[in-house]
């Protein structure tokens, strides 16, 4: 041991020069490297979809109701999926109806949750019926996740992190929809509709479904049934 070694004695008010020069970089270095690895994290992350939830700015709508294959608005060209505050489906008789309700949409699908006391029936609107169009018999593979929380309520509104509450919305009466990819990655959403509420066992897994793809409107449908859902993996 050499006569100008360091030591360090916790209770002098400062470290021998060389061993705090030494703690000094270390410290640094591992602020930088945290700071990096923090960046690096966050660059890494998806970005969240570009959904829109008009939360409680509520407009009035006018337009024909459908009911098939779940409650939907034809007003004024377009075609309004409907559904409840909360974890509710719409429910309702009236055909011809005025109404209030927040705008919920993503990638060209449109939804609306309504006012419930806000709904009156009147005698002529501006909506007119779709034709359905069948576009044949499908095998698809994707997820199913309740369409409310999917097109804005909720980000992300898919995965296994979002399950129960899909569950939840499903069960409550809010449309279910399949959500499939095609080669370049975009999106499309399916609603699904046939298979039950067996369907909630299901609902945030990776499945293959085969069914008749229908089109109304500017809405996609596919008609299945238990026995054509099958998990993936």
């Amino acid at each position: 041991m050499t006569d100008d070694a360091e030591f360090y004695i916790g209770y002098l008010p400062r470290a021998p020069r060389n061993i705090g020069r030494f703690v000094v970089r270390i410290v640094a270095a591992l602020c930088a490297f945290g700071a990096a690895a923090a960046i690096l994290l966050v660059l890494s992350q998806s970005p969240f979809a570009a959904s829109t939830f008009e939360y409680q700015q509520y407009r009035e709508y006018t337009g024909t109701i459908e009911a098939w294959p779940y409650p939907i608005l034809l007003s004024k060209g377009h075609s309004f999926l409907l559904v409840a505050p909360g974890k509710h489906g719409f429910t309702g008789n009236s055909t011809n109806v005025r109404l209030k309700g927040a705008l919920i949409h993503r990638e060209g699908v449109e939804m609306l949750e309504v006012l419930p006391e806000s709904v009156v029936q009147i005698a002529a609107a501006n909506g007119t019926a779709d034709a359905t169009v069948s576009l044949g018999q499908v095998t698809l593979s994707g997820e199913i996740v309740d369409s409310k929380c999917y097109l804005g309520v909720m980000n992300p509104g898919q995965g296994k992190v979002h399950r129960d509450c899909a569950v939840r919305c499903i069960s409550g009466g809010v449309p279910p929809a399949f959500v499939v990819y095609d080669a370049s990655g975009q999106s499309r959403t399916i609603l699904l509709t046939g298979a039950g509420r067996e369907v909630l066992d299901y609902v945030a897994k990776p499945v293959q479904i085969r069914g008749s793809l229908l089109r109304k409107g500017s809405v996609y449908v596919l008609q299945t049934t238990l026995q054509g859902i099958h998990l993936t993996e």
